[in-house]
């Protein structure tokens, strides 16, 4: 009995390890932030909705915004790439440490909630890709995951407190 316990330690051992390495590489690349702004919900929500239709300040095309349900999608293409390294971070494999960043784009899902009378919840959700070519000309595109930087900005214009 005592033999068969010690031979199955070493696989116990090795099955441990190769679930908490695939745990590891599973990370999420969209993970939400949420904010309490001090505004009711369907003015956080205009304050958002002008934010994201005025280009020049936020740098994004408003794609959709439903007042209904208090949702707004928004896009930014063409992100110089200082920019995305404070936003996003690409896991690139071994043969791509040579490749290059082409393109940029994030894409991100506003829904504020009202939160009291005088108040309201933010939740923002950013889908951020990054498209690198390699020597051989290969383009790949990546999902990429975010620092939380571009988030936080956008929860700053609702008038959600930093820490």
């Amino acid at each position: 009995m005592h033999r068969r316990a010690v031979r199955t330690l070493p696989l116990l051992a090795c099955a441990a390890v190769w679930f908490w390495s695939a745990a590891a590489a599973a990370q999420p690349a969209i993970i939400p932030r949420i904010g309490r702004a001090p505004h009711p919900a369907s003015e956080t929500y205009i304050i958002l909705k002008n934010y994201f239709a005025d280009t020049a300040v936020s740098g994004f095309t408003l794609i959709s915004a439903d007042p209904r349900t208090r949702t707004i999608v928004a896009k930014r293409t063409g992100i110089d790439s200082a920019t995305w390294s404070t936003w996003a971070y690409c896991k690139m494999g071994a043969s791509s440490l040579i490749s290059s960043m082409t393109q940029a784009s994030a894409t991100v899902n506003v829904k504020v909630q009202p939160s009291g009378y005088r108040n309201s919840y933010v939740t923002v959700n950013a889908d951020l890709e990054g498209t690198y070519s390699s020597l051989g000309s290969n383009e790949t595109t990546q999902q990429c995951i975010s620092m939380g930087v571009l988030e936080n900005n956008i929860l700053a214009a609702a008038g959600v407190q930093q820490p």
